[in-house]
């Protein structure tokens, strides 16, 4: 759990690095040690066998070699030197650094014929236990002035056998371990202070000032500023965060206004909408009156007479101020939908079986394609169906020369929405007036409301669903009706 914080992981990711890095380090170093030690018992035994083997010579020209068993001892106590032996052609030990050796067989008797052989020196390297020991035998020719004492067919006098040994030197480096370690173990854990301390100060706080201003942002407060304490890249996204809240309060701020500009001018047409509900039923009744009266009058107009034109003019244009007015009511009207599953399929079977038997359509062709699988939705059908009829009868009037009417429906199950298409191939709708067709009052018919297309649209979007058209000049229109199925399944 705690390893879910960016500071936990990245505190830990860095103190394994440097643990690691440390670690590593000393491993190399004792191993560099350890490798220049082995060289040093090789150059030291080295030094050893020449010092003994020049000192040799004039021991023995002074035919004393009692000097030699006082030297050898002497020369085990140098550095890393643990045993001098001069071994004879027998195999014995003629001279030793330890005194109590002498004239003992030597275990390295076998080496004696090897380095009679043709080698001069035979050196290798032994661990004994966990320390490391160097061996040399070099070879103690029978050179002319050594023949005064030894027998002049013998190519070999001896053998001159050097051990040296790091026992004392790893010793004291093992002993040297445990400070050694207890000095890393410190360097990490101030390393990993200092990194934590540098963390928490550059990247951990202005990371939790970014975050908390980020959740009041979230929250919707938007006057939130960050100070900024550098320009590196914490301090740019503290920069960018400024901005942008900044930008988002100057935004929230149009938002408000705008929202309350729109609620008073909302109210003020909702109190014009109920003062033009008021004086459209004050109207209408005088207007119902007038038409009454002028078709009482007209009645008793002879045919001839020039005055029953003007009378039939009257009416015509009284009847139009009622229906205009008849339709704002409706509009203006608050009507509550009376849902309930629907079968839009059949509605639309049952208009269009209404409208083939009206007059003037021999020059129309009307087909549909509805689909099988088509869920019941749940809706009003009575307003649904004036939707569909008012759509049918405008494509039906955008086809004054005759042309093609064809209804379609489609189930789109991803969407749980079904899709109906009323297309038409009449005169399409203008280009610069296709922005205005559900706008009330607008039309372009000679005896129009204007209020059709908009009424469509609002009762559309009251059950959730969509109302568009795609139209061409010259090419037809179609109107799109989507409507969710609310809850229901498919048949």
């Amino acid at each position: 759990m705690m390893f879910r914080k960016l500071r936990t992981r990245m505190i830990a990711h860095i103190i394994w690095i440097v643990s690691v890095v440390i670690l590593v380090a000393f491993f190399l170093v004792y191993e560099l040690h350890q490798a220049a030690l082995k060289n040093h018992l090789r150059s030291d035994a080295e030094r050893a066998s020449q010092m003994v083997e020049s000192v040799l010579v004039d021991i023995m020209q002074q035919k004393n070699p009692e000097l030699l068993n006082a030297l050898l001892p002497q020369l085990s106590r140098l550095h890393h030197i643990e045993t001098l032996q001069i071994i004879r052609p027998d195999g014995k030990i003629a001279f030793s650094s330890n005194p109590a050796e002498r004239d003992r067989p030597s275990q390295f008797i076998g080496l004696y014929h090897r380095l009679d052989s043709g080698k001069n020196v035979f050196a290798f390297n032994v661990m004994e236990g966990q320390n490391t020991s160097f061996f040399k035998f070099r070879k103690l020719e029978n050179k002319k002035v050594c023949q005064d004492c030894h027998d002049s067919t013998r190519a070999v006098n001896g053998i001159l056998f050097v051990k040296t040994s790091d026992q004392i030197t790893f010793h004291s480096l093992r002993m040297e371990l445990i400070p050694l370690t207890a000095i890393a173990v410190s360097v990490i854990l101030l390393l990993s202070l200092a990194t934590y301390t540098l963390f928490l100060r550059s990247v951990d706080r202005p990371v939790q000032e970014l975050q908390k201003a980020m959740e009041q942002i979230k929250n919707g407060d938007f006057s939130v500023r960050i100070a900024q304490t550098g320009k590196d890249e914490l301090g740019q996204l503290a920069e960018g965060l400024n901005s942008m809240a900044q930008k988002l309060q100057w935004a929230q701020h149009q938002l408000v206004e705008q929202h309350r500009q729109q609620m008073n001018r909302a109210e003020a047409l909702a109190k014009m909408g109920e003062l033009a509900t008021g004086l459209a039923h004050e109207i209408k009744n005088p207007i119902s009156g007038i038409v009454f009266a002028l078709n009482s009058i007209l009645r008793d107009i002879p045919e001839n007479d020039k005055r029953r034109e003007i009378f039939e003019e009257l009416i015509k244009q009284a009847n139009r101020v009622e229906q205009n007015l008849e339709a704002l009511l409706s509009y203006a009207k608050e009507n509550r939908l009376q849902k309930s599953p629907t079968d839009i399929n059949s509605i639309i079977e049952r208009l269009l079986l209404f409208v083939k038997q009206q007059q003037d359509m021999e020059s129309i062709e009307v087909s549909s394609e509805l689909d099988p699988e088509l869920p019941q939705v749940l809706v009003d059908a009575r307003q649904i169906e004036q939707v569909l009829l008012n759509l049918i009868i405008n494509a039906i009037q955008a086809m004054p020369e005759g042309g093609k009417l064809r209804v379609t429906t489609a189930y789109q199950s991803s969407a749980k929405k079904i899709r109906i298409l009323i297309q038409d191939s009449g005169i399409g709708i203008p280009q610069n007036i296709q922005d205005k067709i559900f706008q009330p009052f607008f039309s372009t018919k000679e005896n129009g409301t204007g209020l059709g297309l908009t009424l469509c649209k609002e009762i559309v979007l009251k059950h959730s669903g969509n109302l568009t058209f795609q139209s061409k000049p010259g090419e037809g229109t179609t109107f799109i009706i989507e409507l969710p199925i609310g809850r229901l399944e498919p048949r």
